[in-house]
């Protein structure tokens, strides 16, 4: 009888051991993600003049779709990069007009290791073209516009 009962103890152990493991693996599956932080990429319109700023962004994955951004608001989005193999690349088309437009690679590795960025990437569009904002340095001129209108063929592949 005594020896039925360790029995039965050593079966209990195991199997609150075993339910254990499996509730301390599954948290750590959840909560695993969150050391895999988001990273922002902000597109803020400071164009004077009242002026829509027409913001379109991609990455190899996904279309965040046309964007009319009024002037002293920003579209931002958030994104895991998940591949540790292949860099993570978002790219944007702006347009204050029909008459100039900017293309420039809003988000990749290289880009935000350059401007010291941690997880919040800010680009500022005014007037004379595209900056990025710094946080030790303030706003940085990237790109002046190019003028015109980007053509569907012109496009760099998606």
């Amino acid at each position: 009888m005594g020896r039925g009962s360790s029995s039965g103890v050593i079966s209990t152990v195991t199997i609150l051991s075993t339910i254990l493991a499996n509730l301390v693996l599954s948290a750590t599956t959840v909560t695993a993600f969150s050391f895999w932080p988001h990273h922002y990429v902000h597109v803020t319109n400071q164009l004077t003049g009242g002026k829509v700023l027409l913001v379109h962004c991609k990455s190899g994955s996904g279309d965040l779709g046309v964007q009319a951004i009024n002037p002293a608001n920003e579209f931002n989005w958030r994104f895991r990069p998940w591949n540790l193999y292949v860099s993570t690349l978002y790219w944007c088309y702006i347009a204050p007009d029909d008459n100039h437009h900017i293309y420039f690679d809003a988000w990749t590795e290289d880009v935000a290791g350059k401007y010291e960025f941690d997880y919040n990437m800010y680009w500022v569009v005014k007037d004379d073209g595209l900056y990025v904002r710094v946080p030790t340095r303030g706003d940085l001129s990237v790109k002046k516009w190019d003028q015109g209108r980007m053509e569907e063929q012109e496009k760099p592949n998606s």
